[in-house]
């Protein structure tokens, strides 16, 4: 039985986690986060039908990407974040909502070694420029993705000269230079964000770069190449599981 916008409101206000998303809990009750997952979603071109698909949400914080995956129909959906499943209320929210998405406590970089899987589609917003090592990040993401990627990041053309947007260059925010936080390291420009991933062996889309005059924000679709990324052809670099190996 889905919740009744009395108990939606009820949750909420007496709930004590960190809400950083937006999404409906119940009808026209939504929660308190600044992160519009429906809007989102619309951007990303995400398939109103997901049925029989598997989905991984990374960076999922209050998981209203991943609830709304698994509302579209996906047959297995998993939820992960660096913090436990009480910081921003996972297992909260899925009891509250009678819902099977997994939880899983765990970085980018170890996504490879914790799932022997190729997930059919593999969302990634709001996490690139937390991580100090983006390319890496993007390395890990290509091995666990079966189908596609939406990637949204933060990008800084806003922050450059117009003759300079088209040129694939980062910002490296020392401090917290970014947004005032500390946790924000690299935001390339938007064509930048393409070539990264590019060479980490990804067929890439950009589906929207805002706002218009200077773009700071990116939503990308990606879908893996086959045989070896990019870099690995042209490079004595190879994939860190091998130097692990």
């Amino acid at each position: 039985m889905s919740p009744t916008p009395e108990s939606a409101a009820e949750f909420i206000q007496r709930s004590d986690f960190i809400w950083h998303q937006r999404f409906e809990l119940a009808p026209d009750v939504w929660t308190p986060g600044t992160s519009p997952v429906a809007w989102l979603c619309d951007l990303a071109e995400l398939p109103q039908d997901l049925s029989g698909l598997t989905a991984l949400d990374v960076g999922t914080t209050n998981a209203g990407t991943a609830f709304e995956l698994e509302r579209r129909g996906a047959a297995r959906v998993v939820a992960v974040d660096i913090y436990d499943a009480d910081w921003f209320g996972v297992r909260a929210l899925s009891e509250f909502l009678g819902s099977g998405v997994e939880y899983v406590q765990a970085s980018v970089y170890e996504l490879p070694t914790r799932f022997f899987e190729r997930f059919d589609i593999v969302v990634l917003w709001g996490v690139l420029y937390h991580l100090r090592h983006p390319l890496l990040a993007l390395d890990a993401i290509r091995e666990i993705t079966a189908g596609h990627v939406s990637l949204e990041s933060a990008v800084c053309d806003a922050e450059l000269p117009a003759d300079q947007r088209a040129r694939a260059i980062a910002r490296f925010y020392r401090h917290d230079e970014l947004g005032g936080d500390g946790s924000n390291w690299f935001a390339p420009t938007a064509v930048g964000l393409e070539d990264w991933c590019s060479s980490a062996g990804f067929e890439v889309e950009r589906l929207a770069a805002w706002p218009a005059a200077g773009p700071t924000r990116a939503m990308l679709r990606l879908r893996p190449t086959e045989g070896l990324a990019e870099y690995e052809q042209i490079s004595y670099e190879r994939p860190l599981r091998c130097q692990m190996g």
